[in-house]
This record gives structure tokens, C-alpha cells and sequence, in this order.
């Protein structure tokens, strides 16, 4: 079973379709649109994101879904 995280949007490149996110953990989790649930969804600074973290030489996001901030 997948145990997914709150996050923000640290940075995104549209034209790279790529990005960092910041856990809960306070720790930077790299992303692209092929690691989101959407792959046609865009990002802003400050979006508010659920992930799965994956854990390795770099931490990294999967199954990225933007969320109200309330979620």
C-alpha cells in the first residue's frame, strides 16, 4: 500500500514539464508529468500536492495529484 504525503510545489518548468516538491518532511522530492496521476496538469508555485515518496540516490515523487489547499 502506497503511503502518500502533503507537499508543495517548490518549482516547475513548464517547458521541461519537471519540478521539485517539498514534503511535509521539509525534504525535496524531484517530479515530472509522467510521475503524476494527470500527466496534462500544470503546476504553479505554492500548488498544494499529494505524492508517494520513493526513496533513493535521488528522492523522488510518484502518483503527484494537485489538491485544495484543504485536503
Amino acid at each position: 500500500m502506497d503511503i502518500k504525503m502533503k507537499g508543495v510545489i517548490k518549482w516547475y518548468k513548464k517547458d521541461k514539464q519537471c519540478g521539485y516538491i517539498i514534503g511535509a518532511d521539509d525534504e525535496s522530492y524531484y517530479f515530472s508529468n509522467l510521475d503524476c496521476i494527470n500527466m496534462n496538469e500544470t503546476f504553479e508555485e505554492g500548488d498544494n500536492v499529494l505524492f508517494v515518496p520513493v526513496f533513493g540516490e535521488m528522492d523522488s515523487a510518484s502518483k503527484v495529484e494537485k489538491v485544495s489547499s484543504n485536503e
